[in-house]
């Protein structure tokens, strides 16, 4: 019994403070994505109908931070999703976060990580995906195509 309360206990130490996990589902264009608990991780997939589902990532906390809308999904040049997770990284200051963009196509496909000690907040652009901190720090964009780069 102690080793199971142990077991508990260590298991609710790993997740950060503040993270919430639980199951979503959203539709975004034709598709429809869904973030499942399973265990300690959470599972995004992406399918055609909330069935026929393929796993995209898995991380101890995932949060969809921007679902374009079909105007956003026109600027980008195709439905994308921007996923932020738990980074594995170690940082003076601050959480470690992930981020990727995922496609939304067939098959769907995530792009990333791009790691950063910072909170990022994304932003669609024309023809890119955008993500920024609140100070001066340097942007990133996603081109379809491309992958990440550094703003000039």
């Amino acid at each position: 019994m102690r080793a199971l309360a142990l077991t508990a206990a260590l298991a609710a130490l790993s997740l950060p403070a503040g993270a919430e996990m639980r199951d979503e589902q959203l539709l975004v264009g034709d598709r429809v994505v869904k973030v499942s608990v399973f265990e300690t991780f959470e599972i995004l997939t992406v399918g055609p109908d909330e069935y026929d589902q393929m796993q995209v990532l898995s991380n101890a906390d995932l949060e969809i931070v921007a679902s374009p809308t079909e105007a956003d999904s026109a600027l980008v040049g195709q439905p994308v999703l921007v996923v932020e997770g738990i980074g594995t990284h170690s940082c003076e200051a601050g959480d470690a976060r992930e981020y990727w963009v995922v496609t939304l196509g067939d098959p769907p496909a995530p792009q990333g990580p791009l790691t950063s000690c910072e909170r990022l907040a994304p932003r669609f652009a024309q023809g890119a995906v955008v993500l920024g901190a609140d100070d001066a720090g340097p942007d990133w964009t996603w081109t379809p195509g491309k992958g990440w780069a550094a703003a000039e």
